[in-house]
């Protein structure tokens, strides 16, 4: 896990410079190590910064050429197969130098080009020189785990971790004068959506081939959700199936040369997660890290304890403060690559993890957008019923009072937008709110939000529900959750893992019938049923309470929140009313405070 950044450039005296400055703004991200190549010939420059997971030695510094130098590469992840795939490559005649994973990804271009992809069972983001063809080779994994950014200034081309990597080439970087629109309206920045102006992610799933010759690249998808359906597949088949493919994914996620310990906040994801991993290895307790608070209504400490009493954890829980989220602050704001209403849980917890020596940390997420953990994948058919009428006829007929949500939001189906069904289920303001925040005009607002491409393949999707589990994985998961664990984790120089996202587990949930993978009224059928006889079932039946912080509280505890430059009068007093919540208090403030 690491820091990566590349430029392309005719411009070949200031590589150097620039590519340092990239990576130096990334440092937290890399704290092991530093490495830049420049090839002046060929105009371009890698640089990285390393988090050392897999071989720490130095052997597998990057940017790593291969033993001929035809090939360089600046790298972002880990490969969980790297063994297997290591031991296919020497069986075609390569040899090794290295025990990393780096070099692996190397030898496998060499050996497969494009072809290596769909074989990385893993997270990833990487720029991969070949020297002789005169080629960049960029790819990003299946789920857009891993965060890759490209930008064009002038006649050059960037590629970065991160966002900020743009602005230390150029501080006067223009911004995307839209981005608050999008921010008030999600949340979060939605992809293709950054601060920044034509500055935008590297599609999940996708590779891109820049030729250095002519100037000129091609984005070809390598991963599709649209697997072949197994009509076949009988219910009591796809039990046994994923339990024996979750059991494989969180045991591949074990692989380190470092200190691992897993996230435990009690709901069934993260304590199956933590179940697994103890079992692999019984003779060595697992650690496992969690966040409580003073505030009883925001404890899981019991359903935690009852997740370690079982599996017998080295156990670390932290009770986080009013006090520690003050003297945050600061660090939490500059921690933003990009701004977002919902990374501040995950600070605190890979800060944690940091402190405990937990250089790498497994994680729940994914769960609940692959097998249907959300309250949306059971509203499918009060929204079908809700995008047949109009506005009027809601409020006259009364549907509006019986909805699980704010009738406010019923205002996202003002305009039958691709995007106005997501934000049903989860836009934070609408059009209405967020012009008048930002004191335009709500049509402005609608014109914006009506250039949104829904994820490429949506409009092939067949099943309601399938078509929320889109919203949620392409969407809200790889927009906010994603990023944020990316951003946080990597703040703190913490390599956050997510085994639900596995390759062979996401394509094989892609290959289930609808009504397998979610039976009307189900909640997670699918892992419920097939680790019942492992999850308690005090975990199993408790009710769903998501990973929250007293935020209300503490929010209504800080002066700055009460800067009318920050947040207008009126939205503060709502939010004192209990009128308003946290997370929108917040997403004013930041739209009002956020700089590149």
């Amino acid at each position: 896990m690491c820091r990566v950044a590349a430029i392309i450039s005719e411009n070949t005296h200031t590589l150097l410079d620039r590519i340092e400055r990239m990576t130096k703004s990334m440092a937290h991200g890399g704290p092991d190590g530093k490495g830049h190549a420049v090839n002046e010939s060929l105009g371009y420059a890698l640089g990285h910064r390393r988090l050392s997971i897999i071989d720490t030695s130095e052997n597998a510094a990057q940017p790593m050429h291969s033993a001929d130098r035809r090939y360089c590469i600046s790298y972002n992840g880990e490969i969980y197969n790297y063994r297997e795939l290591k031991e296919e490559l020497r069986q075609l005649g390569y040899q090794f130098h290295t025990a990393s994973d780096t070099e692996v990804l190397l030898v496998g271009y060499d050996a497969w080009g494009a072809d290596l992809l769909p074989k990385l069972k893993g997270m990833f983001a990487f720029v991969l020189a070949d020297n002789v063809a005169q080629k960049i080779f960029v790819a990003r994994d299946h789920m857009g785990i891993k965060p890759l950014y490209m930008a064009k200034r002038g006649g050059d081309i960037y590629f970065s971790s991160e966002v900020k990597g743009m602005l230390a080439v150029d501080s006067s970087w223009e911004p995307n004068l839209q981005w608050r629109v999008w921010f008030l309206t999600f949340g979060f920045l939605p992809e293709p959506i950054t601060t920044l102006e034509n500055v935008w992610p590297i599609k999940k799933g996708h590779y891109l081939l820049y030729d250095l010759n002519t100037q000129t690249y091609q984005e070809h998808p390598w991963f599709s959700s649209l697997q072949p359906i197994n009509q076949t597949i009988s219910k009591e088949e796809a039990l046994i199936k994923t339990k024996r493919i979750v059991r494989e994914a969180v045991e591949r996620h074990l692989v380190a040369d470092v200190k691992l310990g897993v996230f435990l906040s009690g709901g069934i994801d993260s304590s199956l997660v933590s179940i697994l991993a103890s079992k692999v290895n019984p003779q060595q307790p697992i650690e496992t890290l969690s966040i409580d608070f003073e505030d009883a209504a925001y404890s899981e400490k019991i359903h935690q304890q009852t997740v370690v009493d079982l599996i017998g954890s080295n156990h670390h829980s932290l009770v986080v403060t009013q006090n520690d989220f003050a003297r945050a602050w600061d660090d939490i704001q500059a921690s933003l690559d990009q701004p977002t209403t919902d990374a501040i849980n995950n600070y605190f917890v890979c800060r944690f993890a940091k402190e405990k020596g937990c250089k790498v940390v497994l994680s729940g997420l994914g769960a609940d957008e692959l097998f249907g953990g959300y309250p949306s994948f059971n509203r499918t058919e009060k929204i079908a019923r809700l995008k047949t009428l109009t506005r009027l006829q809601i409020l006259q007929t009364g549907i509006a009072g019986v909805l699980p949500y704010p009738k406010r939001k019923i205002d996202f189906f003002k305009k039958q937008l691709a995007v106005s069904e997501y934000l049903t289920y989860r836009g934070l303001f609408t059009p209405a709110d967020t012009a008048r925040i930002l004191h335009i005009t709500e049509q402005e607002v609608w014109k914006i939000l009506s250039t949104y491409q829904m994820p490429y393949e949506y409009d092939q999707i067949t099943g309601a529900k399938n078509q929320v589990a889109a919203f949620e994985c392409d969407i809200y998961m790889l927009g906010q959750l994603l990023k944020d664990a990316d951003m946080q984790s990597m703040w703190h120089s913490v390599e956050l893992r997510v085994p639900f996202l596995d390759l062979d587990l996401v394509n094989f949930v892609h290959q289930l019938p609808e009504h397998i993978k979610y039976p009307a009224g189900g909640h997670k059928y699918l892992i419920v049923e097939a680790f019942k006889d492992l999850l308690p079932a005090s975990i199993v039946h408790r009710k769903k309470q998501g990973f929250v912080f007293p935020f209300e509280t503490w929010l209504t505890n800080m002066k700055v929140m009460y800067n009318n430059l920050f947040v207008p009068a009126k939205y503060l007093t709502l939010f004192l009313k209990g009128k308003l919540s946290a997370s929108r208090i917040w997403a004013i403030y930041l739209s009002n405070t956020y700089k590149n």
